[in-house]
């Protein structure tokens, strides 16, 4: 459905000309989606119609100005800066809040004076906190420096703390970090005991996410924040800064904290912590936590043997693996085994991969399969086997494609393996030219799948497949065949793939959709009323809480998806303990698409700061389809990346359940 609104357009030029009455009542700020024009500003959002938003931004009713800002923070266009900018003047304070969160969004160096600018004029502390934040998604190193050296606010402007944590944090996520900014996280709101529990959630997770950091001039201030804090959506990140710091006396702590903890949560994050520190000394507490009655903590206990064992004790990963009931710990404690043993160890790594292989045959779980493939994946002579069972000998024969996929990263996952070329001696020439044929065949058997993960390998500059491959039309045919927009994240890892040959490496890659979610508004008003959507699983129910007045256009999507039951039967074909349940694929792999995209929808009202979000998995901006996430805990980096659009109202500890390959029986809409 299209809106021509020319007259209306004229309408809402000539009156935003009209100078306003500055001594009327001011109006209150109210969304509502039954008005017209607010489901005109939704509409011009979803179809990123830059120019006719802009008239909006300077119309009287304050509502309409405030939702055309928070529309660029979804349209993302740069020619918005300037008259957003205009906006920073503006009376009403969540208008100028509204435009410095769309500056932001810009992710423009220019949108970054003008803020800086505004910051100095306002005097409203909600509206500094989020030019603040603004800033350090747009602002340059001199911008993060100045940031990092100012004085410390007062205790009592919590706003504005949280607004600079969260801008040093925004920083963080984009590379850029100062050492004084660390400083003041430390010193000004870790080490401050009246600090606000929001500013120190923020500064806590830039602890625990900012890479290269130094922390372990900090080990008192940590260990006692960790000792003091009762929050686990804080802890699980201050136990994560703990580790970083690399202390014996940290991790002393965390080994004496970890039995006491009853989230499992924060148990996960103590053991990912444990690469911190010396294999040999906390290898125990990984074995022990082998046995913990949470299978997420199963499931990382087994991962950090798998990412930081060693040879000697390769044998009893193979032993705790034969002797784990759960198919996922198994495997990949399997995996662990054949990964950590020398490379001239090649007949235990073959006996190893042997055991694999027969669990792989006796198997009748596809995504049990799928993870043995991957296992096998450490052993360089493991590549015919797998070759073979994501080839088929015949035609007539069917390949799953969750075992296709998971083959083809096993395949590049020993082709890439540092190991590789002293695990096959003197064959290396021969083997090299094999797997080279068979990369090559995976882009060319049409399997969107396995032509994005090889196309991602193949651009590895570290592997240097220019010289393989000079002629590299067969990228580009694949990518001309690819059906869009449901192989959409195909189609852009293929260009990227393409631009590393091509010698443009940085070259931008965006695919633009011509197939999207029109928002049906008869449908939301009905859902703006009491409403329940149930997803009905293998484990347990969940009910959601739908946010339409901020994804419209995604509540609408999801909303037909469930009620033409696309979602029934459907697995949860990801789970990342203590970060996200995924689901909503057809082919189950995570590889899917569908014939109509759905474009991104950011807000500022609506974040990544506790649980139970529901968000939508994307390939890049605008790329939104039929997969969906839930978290397991707060995922602030999410944040304005990924389309929130429902919130976990009921069942929630089903969700922590929720395993590989559990299914989504039903979602009902009552």
């Amino acid at each position: 459905m299209k809106y021509t609104t020319i007259a209306v357009t004229i309408l809402f030029l000539f009156a935003s000309a009209c100078k306003q009455d500055t001594n009327k009542v001011k109006e209150i700020i109210n969304v509502n989606l039954e008005d017209p024009v607010v489901q005109l500003i939704f509409n011009y959002q979803n179809e990123r119609k830059t120019d006719i938003l802009l008239t909006y931004l300077t119309v009287p009713n304050p509502t309409h100005r405030y939702l055309a800002a928070l529309a660029f923070g979804s349209v993302q266009d740069t020619a918005a800066i300037r008259d957003l900018a205009d906006l920073l003047k503006d009376d009403y304070e969540e208008v100028r809040y509204a435009a410095a969160y769309a500056l932001g969004q810009t992710r423009n160096i220019k949108a970054a004076t003008y803020l800086t600018n505004a910051f100095r004029e306002d005097s409203s502390r909600l509206v500094q906190a989020g030019i603040l934040e603004a800033i350090g998604r747009c602002g340059t190193e001199e911008h993060l420096k100045n940031l990092s050296v100012t004085r410390p606010y007062p205790i009592q402007d919590s706003i504005l703390l949280e607004g600079q944590a969260t801008a040093l944090y925004r920083f963080a996520l984009r590379g850029l970090v100062h050492k004084e900014g660390t400083t003041k996280i430390m010193n000004d709101f870790m080490a401050n005991s009246l600090m606000s529990s929001k500013a120190r959630f923020i500064a806590a997770n830039y602890l625990a996410r900012t890479k290269g950091i130094d922390l372990s001039g900090y080990e008192n201030v940590l260990m006692n924040n960790v000792s003091e804090e009762k929050n686990p959506n804080t802890l699980m990140s201050l136990v994560t800064a703990l580790a970083k710091s690399k202390t014996k006396r940290a991790q002393d702590m965390l080994e004496r904290i970890y039995p006491q903890q009853k989230d499992y949560r924060v148990k996960c994050n103590i053991l990912r912590g444990l690469k911190y520190f010396p294999y040999d000394s906390v290898k125990t507490l990984a074995f022990d936590a082998l046995d913990d009655k949470n299978l997420h903590v199963n499931i990382t206990a087994a991962e950090y043997l798998y990412h930081n064992g060693n040879d000697l004790d390769a044998g009893k990963y193979y032993t705790l693996a034969d002797k784990h009931t759960d198919w996922q710990v198994r495997s990949i404690l399997l995996g662990a085994a054949v990964h950590n043993l020398s490379y001239f160890k090649s007949k235990t790594k073959a006996f190893f991969s042997s055991k694999i292989i027969s669990l792989y045959k006796a198997s009748n779980n596809v995504y049990e399969k799928a993870a043995l493939l991957k296992a096998l994946g450490n052993h360089s002579w493991n590549y015919r086997f797998i070759a073979s069972e994501i080839f088929p000998k015949a035609d007539s024969i069917i390949i799953p494609e969750v075992i296709r996929s998971s083959g083809t990263e096993a395949l590049t996952l020993l082709r890439g393996s540092e190991t590789f070329d002293r695990e096959l001696a003197l064959s290396k020439i021969r083997v090299t030219n094999e797997i080279n044929v068979l990369l090559k065949r995976a882009i060319e058997e049409g399997d969107p799948a396995m032509q994005a993960i090889v196309a991602d390998f193949l651009a590895d500059e570290t592997l240097n497949f220019k010289a393989v491959f000079s002629d590299y039309q067969f990228l580009k045919e694949a990518q001309e065949k690819l059906s869009l927009p449901g192989s959409i994240e195909t189609y852009i890892i293929l260009q990227k793939a393409i631009n590393y040959f091509e010698g443009n490496p940085n070259r931008s890659v965006h695919k633009k959709s011509n197939s999207f979610t029109e928002i049906d508004w008869p449908l939301i008003r009905v859902l703006k009323d009491n409403h329940k959507i149930i997803i009905q699983t293998t484990k347990g129910n969940i009910v959601l809480k739908l946010h339409p007045e901020v994804a419209p256009a995604t509540v609408t999507q999801f909303v037909h998806l469930a009620k033409a039951k696309y979602y029934d039967n459907k697995p949860f074909h990801r789970v990342v303990p203590n970060f996200v349940v995924q689901g909503g694929c057809s082919r189950g792999d995570g590889y899917s698409g569908f014939d109509v995209t759905v474009v991104s929808e950011f807000s500022p009202k609506v974040r990544y700061h506790d649980e139970g979000w529901v968000g939508m998995a994307s390939a890049g901006k605008d790329t939104e389809s039929t997969q969906f996430f839930i978290t397991h805990a707060p995922t602030p980096h999410l944040d304005d990346n990924y389309t929130i659009f429902a919130k976990v109202a009921e069942g929630m500890d089903v969700v922590h359940k929720l395993e590989v390959g559990d299914k989504i029986i039903t979602i009902s809409i009552n």
